[in-house]
């Protein structure tokens, strides 16, 4: 069914917020409206981002193993906190992100780029999604924490299946969360000019909190500009008046960037809040513990918030892809550079890119938490040459290597499984 067409329907029944299973006997609120929405990221007194009061867990309704909970369950990271808690990771994220050389951060998605179209520049033809979104941006991502390229694979396939929330999501988080503590242990004992080092070595957070911001940087990161990056690329084969505005300099990438944010978020939903008190949203009585949804691609699509302007529209502002308020996105100015680089390296050395079959540019991974294409085939003219200097072999660091101040904390009695916080949930 196309998400649009069904977003329209829920809203034709049911308004601004509607009730949707996602599990045997669990339902949610799927807020469609832009301004429910928008007061559901907001405010997060009444909104909580912790998924401890999580009625269908109290209840016993939600299974310990569900695989929806890898994505929606509750973890010691700054997405998945409030109040001070949230504060506090908050801090220690956004003080560590700041570290980063954005100038070196450029270059480094340059040379990448560069280097996987001249690849396969000589064939004239490629996928930008598998042989260039996605191994682009992991290998950045990889490079920024601190992992080695060749675990990047491993990498990749453990965030797809924790974001797909399929059959075997809860042990590819557990999964995850162990290589992040792997490389934790090395960094601890060995600093080096990455994000795992500068959490280790700069923050006050214990040793399971970095590794969970870690994997969060991972799921909420890596794989969002990915589709990002297709989301884009996608707009402007697909768009012949999109593309010939950025053609003549009429419009930029990052506006084009800017307007798949509105159109065609990346991450269609966001993984949670849950009410603390009982409420009423949008005329719809909401018990305290539910689970509410906010749905970025219905907000965005919002008859009260559209113009009206057709293809002609560039951009909006007025998206929540970055979220709003305490929990806006901490790292949205790396991500647009990433993105904005990867964009404008595309269409600096590919000339007249051209969807290489009818209907490629289209195709679209299904997921909740997920949205781009999954691969994006494309024909065009011999590429142009990179003409960059030359470079010392590898990829520069972007950031220095912090100072080994101290050795970081563990929690007296911190569980050291994934999911051992449900064993005593009712305690909280």
């Amino acid at each position: 069914m196309n998400p649009t067409r069904g977003y329209d329907e829920l809203r034709h029944v049911w308004g601004p917020v509607a009730p949707v299973s996602i599990h045997p006997g669990v339902t949610a609120w799927l807020v469609l409206g832009h301004q429910a929405a928008l007061e559901v990221i907001w405010n997060e007194h009444p909104f909580s981002s912790d998924a401890r009061c999580w009625n269908a867990v109290t209840d016993g309704r939600l299974p310990a193993d569900a695989p929806l909970l890898a994505m929606l369950g509750w973890r010691p990271a700054v997405s998945r906190l409030s109040m001070d808690a949230h504060r506090r990771h908050r801090q220690a994220v956004t003080g560590v992100l700041e570290q980063i050389d954005l100038r070196r951060l450029r270059l480094v998605v340059q040379l990448r780029a560069d280097g996987l179209i001249d690849h396969w520049a000589q064939r004239t033809s490629a996928d930008l999604v598998t042989e260039y979104s996605r191994p682009l941006i992991w290998a950045v991502f990889a490079h920024l924490l601190g992992f080695s390229p060749a675990s990047v694979p491993a990498l990749e396939a453990l965030v797809i299946a924790v974001t797909d929330t399929a059959d075997g999501a809860a042990e590819a988080d557990a999964e995850l969360l162990e290589a992040v503590r792997r490389l934790l242990q090395t960094r601890i004992a060995a600093p080096g000019p990455d994000l795992a080092s500068w959490m280790a070595h700069a923050t006050t957070l214990t040793e399971t909190e970095i590794a969970h911001n870690l994997v969060q940087l991972l799921l909420f990161g890596a794989r969002s500009t990915v589709d990002w990056i297709g989301n884009a690329l996608r707009l402007l084969l697909s768009d012949r008046h999109v593309n010939a505005l950025v053609a003549t300099g009429r419009i930029t990438p990052a506006d084009v960037l800017e307007r798949t944010l509105m159109d065609d978020p990346p991450v269609p939903n966001i993984p949670g809040r849950w009410a603390t008190k009982d409420l009423m949203l949008a005329g719809h009585p909401v018990r305290a513990g539910d689970l509410l949804i906010p749905c970025l691609a219905a907000a965005n699509t919002d008859p009260a918030i559209q113009g009206g302007g057709g293809s002609a529209r560039t951009g909006s502002r007025a998206h929540l892809a970055w979220g709003t308020g305490a929990h806006g996105c901490p790292a949205k100015d790396l991500a647009r550079l990433i993105a904005e680089t990867a964009v404008d390296a595309a269409l600096r050395r590919l000339p007249e890119p051209r969807p290489a079959h009818s209907g490629s540019a289209r195709a679209t991974q299904q997921s909740m938490w997920a949205g781009g294409p999954a691969e994006l085939p494309v024909d065009f003219a011999q590429a142009t040459p990179a003409h960059r200097a030359e470079v010392p072999h590898g990829l520069p660091a972007v950031m220095l290597v912090p100072e080994r101040t101290r050795t970081v904390p563990v929690q007296e009695g911190e569980a050291p499984q994934r999911w051992g916080w449900w064993d005593s949930l009712t305690g909280w």
